[in-house]
């Protein structure tokens, strides 16, 4: 358990940076933020992050931050610039650190945080910003790994270039998919064949991760577009079925883009579909398109490739080619070629 206790903080000047603190401790994986007379908008800053990203941080007033510290049944840490060196303090106290309430001034302050403290520790004995010291100090605490957080309604993917978040408050469950692949009246074969994509699904999930709501939903209703048409078109009809319920744009992007190796916008337009590229990108929408391809096997992967040669479209059948070594080791094309 981890808390950090905000001093000095003033409304009139110091919102913008205490809330910057209070936000650093919930992202390093902090319980609990004290702070002497609560801000309003603080607590209300922090409690939304929390919901929307995840995560359980508790904004808590303190009204006597002396008894807390005193009556602290743990290891009371003050950063401070004037105190002992970090690399020092934590050669000297290891794993022997228990439940710290880090203390993070504003002001100057008092001298008697100093005595009251167990230590007083600095994060590079120079005038810095204390966002940046509560930063650091929770990273060395947490051996550089930043906690994981509890699920909540939005999701940052990480990528290497651009954006992506995904809603998952827009994502249906589990039973909304399966009531909606019974209204739309899917036959026993397709039916048959979306459950042994979820269960591919779920296997490249385990290996390779990803976000689980969301696959789940890809799974079930990559081919809900079949239920209007069994041509290529069944991506876009599928993903138009999905936007007009109101749901996930990132499933109705994966829905889109499940077909093959995805689809160009060159080949779209040479096959009279939509002018937009239809290829996946995000590891979600490589993984469902991947799931569709070898849900029946090796041998089904090998034959899309291959029918997918003979249609003219080489290009669609090198991406095919490529997904698969994406994901799979030792898969049978290769040897087949």
């Amino acid at each position: 358990m981890v808390s950090v206790l905000r001093l000095g903080h003033r409304p009139e000047r110091d919102e913008r940076m205490t809330t910057h603190v209070g936000l650093t401790a919930r992202a390093f994986g902090a319980d609990t933020f004290y702070i002497p007379e609560m801000d309003t908008g603080i607590k209300e800053t922090l409690e939304d992050v929390s919901q929307r990203f995840g995560g359980d941080l508790c904004a808590s007033e303190v009204e006597d931050w002396k008894r807390l510290v005193t009556e602290w049944n743990g290891d009371v840490i003050h950063l401070t610039m004037y105190g002992q060196d970090i690399n020092e303090f934590f050669e000297e106290m290891g794993d022997e650190i228990k439940e710290p309430l880090i203390i993070v001034g504003a002001e100057k302050v008092p001298r008697e945080v100093y005595e009251r403290a167990d230590h007083n520790v600095s994060v590079g004995n120079q005038p810095h910003s204390e966002v940046a010291a509560l930063a650091v100090f929770l990273d060395r605490l947490n051996e550089r790994e930043i906690p994981p957080f509890p699920d909540g309604k939005m999701k940052i993917v990480p990528r290497k270039e651009g954006k992506s978040v995904i809603d998952r408050s827009e994502i249906p469950d589990l039973d909304k998919c399966l009531e909606f692949m019974f209204e739309r009246d899917m036959d026993e074969g397709l039916m048959k064949h979306t459950f042994s994509v979820l269960d591919r699904t779920v296997e490249l999930y385990l290996e390779h991760g990803g976000d689980l709501e969301l696959l789940m939903a890809g799974a079930l209703l990559h081919d809900i577009g079949r239920t209007v048409t069994h041509e290529v078109e069944h991506g876009i009809e599928g993903s138009r079925l999905i936007r007009e319920k109101g749901w996930s744009k990132d499933l109705a992007r994966m829905v889109e883009r499940h077909i093959g190796g995805g689809i160009t916008k060159k080949e779209a337009a040479e096959q009279g579909l939509p002018e937009r590229d239809m290829v996946p990108e995000t590891l979600e929408e490589k993984i469902i398109c991947h799931a569709d391809n070898t849900a029946g096997g090796e041998e089904r992967l090998r034959d899309m490739i291959e029918r997918t040669k003979e249609a003219g479209y080489k290009e669609s059948a090198e991406r095919m080619k490529k997904l698969a070594d994406e994901f799979e080791e030792n898969i049978c094309y290769k040897n087949n070629q």
